[in-house]
């Protein structure tokens, strides 16, 4: 949970988090994948890979309870086999269809008699099934394209994916992207749909969405917004008909989201949030978070060594420019030879140093992490946001803009046609025209002043 007042970069903090811990997701599930490999070195999983890519393709494997049941069907057939000899072909034939492909056993091939059936760690002896259900698990992890992030607002991704056919890999490399070709690789985050959210009772009765989540990166901004504490909760009761934020076991969720996101005792998982005030949200909740205090942002800073005198001057040159130019609108409206290549040459100066700074510049946060339990223990840390990776178009800090633009919308009057105080000291039409709690009061408490002091006349 991500603290701070408004505009101290909580919402970008939590984005650049949320980018990161997909690419880290992405790297354990290969690390993992790679220790899978190691347990039985001499297994082709390049069969089984290409099997299992078959059933994603089919919508046969979508997640990763149908990843373990496919391995289980296929593990089922085996031991069916090996009980009944009599019968192998035409359990291979059924096994065939299931795995989408032919092979000489029902192990993709694997010589089980020479290369061995069971692996030991010194703590525990597990059978290659065993390992093809992580295997599967984790090849799924890494292998989808889609983000794995789901958010309350839009955030773009720009991992690519690279395959020829083998075993595919991410290109991560977020400074190495050429921003006119953006549309071209760019995904987006997934709606959060926070009935999926919900362990109790949901918005949509039958959503389809409901049982959805199992794994990735949850990413929620203005969460105590939407969870509410105990003190905005009061009118609210757990045995209501409707949804409500004491019903819906959410916080059951946090607690027991592990369990669904576990694989090789990993889980890949992580909830990402932030709010104004950890007392925002419910300390049901909180109390699970870390909780990271922004204290403040560092002006803009740049990587690059040895651009510092480079940037004195272009700074030199584009403030001449701008003064000049500022003098010039004012004067003349049309265009001359002098102007045009002056202008010409200032913008490929401040183009260049522009894509400097976009691409070497930061910006440090200093923040306080403290325990959800608010134990009073704030340890001072760094955070360091890079600008280009950051910054590429990822989110939109007024991702609740299009809201306020219905609303606007929805109005016959802008600003221009709000009424004007008529001198520096206002009367009491213009205090009634605020529509005030405090000049309500201060009125009403006046009237019956002038009515008290009126009867005793």
């Amino acid at each position: 949970l991500v603290c701070g007042t408004m505009g101290i970069k909580k919402t970008t903090t939590i984005t650049d988090m949320a980018l990161s811990q997909e690419i880290m997701f992405r790297d354990k599930a290969f690390e993992l994948l790679l220790r899978a490999d190691l347990k039985f070195p001499y297994f082709p999983f390049i069969n089984f890979e290409l099997s299992l890519k078959q059933a994603i393709a089919r919508h046969e494997v979508y997640n990763l309870a149908t990843c373990r049941k496919w391995v289980g069907e296929l593990q089922k057939w085996f031991y069916l086999a090996v009980d009944n000899p009599k019968y192998a072909k035409y359990i291979a034939r059924r096994c065939g269809k299931l795995c989408h492909a032919s092979y000489k056993n029902l192990l993709f091939d694997y010589d089980v008699a020479r290369y061995g059936f069971y692996y030991d760690n010194g703590l525990e002896t597990v059978d290659i099934w065993k390992v093809l259900e992580d295997y599967a698990q984790l090849y799924f992890i890494y292998v989808i394209q889609s983000s794995i992030i789901v958010s309350n607002y839009s955030i773009r991704t720009d991992n690519v994916f690279e395959d020829l056919g083998n075993f595919p890999r991410w290109n991560v490399d977020l400074f190495k992207r050429d921003s006119r070709l953006m549309d071209a690789y760019s995904r987006h985050s997934h709606i959060l749909d926070f009935d999926a959210l919900r362990l109790g009772k949901k918005v949509v009765i039958n959503n389809k969405y409901a049982n959805v989540f199992e794994f990735g990166v949850v990413v929620v901004t203005e969460i105590g917004k939407e969870r509410g504490n105990s003190l905005e909760l009061q009118g609210k009761r757990k045995d209501a008909d409707e949804t409500n934020q004491k019903n819906d076991l959410f916080n059951s969720f946090l607690k027991m989201c592990r369990h669904s996101a576990t694989v090789c005792n990993f889980p890949f998982i992580k909830i990402i949030s932030d709010e104004q005030r950890p007392s925002s949200w419910g300390a049901d909740a909180v109390e699970l978070c870390e909780i990271v205090f922004i204290k403040e942002t560092s002006d803009n800073r740049l990587a690059m060594p040895l651009f510092s005198l480079g940037g004195l001057v272009f700074d030199w040159e584009v403030n001449v420019f701008r003064t000049s130019y500022a003098d010039y609108r004012y004067r003349r409206g049309d265009n001359t030879l002098p102007m045009y290549l002056w202008k010409g040459v200032t913008r490929k100066i401040n183009d260049y140093k522009t894509k400097i700074y976009n691409t070497f510049g930061y910006c440090k946060l200093s923040i306080q992490v403290e325990s959800g339990t608010r134990d009073g223990i704030l340890l001072d840390r760094s955070y360091y946001l890079l600008f280009k990776k950051i910054y590429s178009r990822r989110f939109a800090t007024d991702c609740y803009s299009d809201f306020y633009a219905q609303k606007a919308l929805s109005s016959l009057v802008g600003l221009e046609d709000l009424p004007c105080y008529e001198s520096v000291r206002a009367t009491v039409q213009e205090f009634l025209q605020q529509n005030s709690y405090f000049m309500a009061e201060l009125l009403v408490g006046l009237l019956l002043q002038q009515k008290i002091t009126t009867q005793n006349t």
